[in-house]
């Protein structure tokens, strides 16, 4: 590797660490807006002219909004506590504007349109911003090699699909007695449980993601991962042990070395509980005996879900449950039966005073 190229990899891996991705999309030649160089990888056939490449469009307006983001947030319909959300989380107002936006995106599914920006950039009084937007429009448009398909991540999401984000501490205990040989054993029962468990739910349609998944291939920053996959899912599955009480709390030491990513999950979980939209989507599951005492005080008064079988599949109570829950659909026994007619012959009976 030449001396060049080493400094822009290192640069990269900087600005990636400083959760500036958009700056390295620009390097790279992937976002750049207006007549920027872009790399080509092969010949490109013709634009696409039914998918939008939504984060170019977003980049281009967190830049000319900056500071001023705030009434596009409204015209989107964000509502004040939440638009402070973004605001506390980022001390850059470009970045609380494209996460914003990109909440926006998670939330519409196939409803965030570019017609819909655009109308919502109108109604806040930010017409340079339309312009802007019909000026580059084309550019938007995804290209793809000729005889090739579209990659998935540039492929519409089903909004039929649900999306699941699996919290859970490798060492489900706390039991400072135990021998090496007890603890490896509770890890490795563990992780085996968690993975059986988003398998499960993968071949029965749910797109489940844990960490496990990444192993071989992981992520460059696993907290800056790890919230992007909670703000993306549409539910957050708690797997409850004595250990992950301590660790999403905050009550386990801060030095501690193991655990990390489930502590920093904590703090994204509690800092996304200024919405009281997002409560319904972290929900408490058990694995052994369900037991309230291992369940953060904020979910307490939810439901709780399992025990969850060793080896879960369809068709199991526990997991049946938990799965319904998630696709928002049951059996049509399961349901309660139409409301029909009063029957005939009835005459209203005179209240009393």
């Amino acid at each position: 590797m030449n001396g060049r190229r080493a400094t822009l990899d290192v640069l990269k891996d900087a600005l990636v660490g400083c959760k500036h991705q958009d700056v390295v999309d620009i390097i790279e030649g992937r976002d750049t807006i207006g007549g920027g160089r872009r790399r080509h990888h092969g010949d490109y056939g013709p634009y696409d002219s039914n998918v939008t490449d939504m984060r170019r469009v977003f980049l281009l307006i967190k830049e000319k909004l900056g500071v001023r983001w705030k009434d596009f947030a409204r015209a989107l319909d964000f509502d004040e506590p939440t638009i402070d959300v973004f605001s506390y989380k980022h001390r850059d107002p470009r970045d609380a504007c494209m996460d914003m936006l990109e909440e926006w995106r998670q939330n519409k599914g196939r409803g965030a349109t570019l017609n819909e920006l655009k109308e919502a950039l109108k109604n806040a009084g930010r017409m340079d911003v339309v312009d802007a937007i019909i000026e580059h429009e084309e550019e938007f448009k995804i290209k793809r090699p000729r005889g090739c398909a579209p990659r998935a991540a540039q492929m519409p999401r089903n909004p039929e699909q649900k999306r699941v984000f699996i919290s859970y501490t490798v060492d489900p205990d706390t039991d400072p007695h135990r021998t090496p040989r007890q603890r490896d054993s509770h890890i490795a029962l563990q992780r085996e449980r968690v993975r059986a468990l988003s398998d499960t739910l993968r071949h029965n349609g749910v797109d489940s993601v844990i960490d496990q998944y990444l192993e071989q291939n992981p992520p460059h920053i696993w907290t800056r991962w790890t919230e992007d996959e909670i703000h993306m899912a549409d539910y957050v599955l708690m797997i409850c042990t004595p250990n992950y009480l301590q660790c999403v709390t905050g009550r386990k030491d801060e030095e501690a070395t193991s655990e990390y990513k489930v502590r920093f999950e904590g703090k994204v979980i509690y800092a996304k509980l200024a919405d009281p939209k997002v409560h319904e989507k972290f929900l408490p599951v058990f694995f052994d005996e369900i037991n309230r005492d291992n369940v953060p005080t904020v979910f307490q008064g939810g439901h709780f879900y399992g025990p969850i079988e060793r080896n879960p599949r369809y068709g199991q109570d526990s997991f049946n449950q938990l799965f319904y829950k998630i696709v928002g659909s049951a059996p049509k026994e399961k349901l309660p039966p139409p409301v029909g007619n009063i029957p005939p012959g009835l005459v209203p009976v005179p209240r009393r005073t």
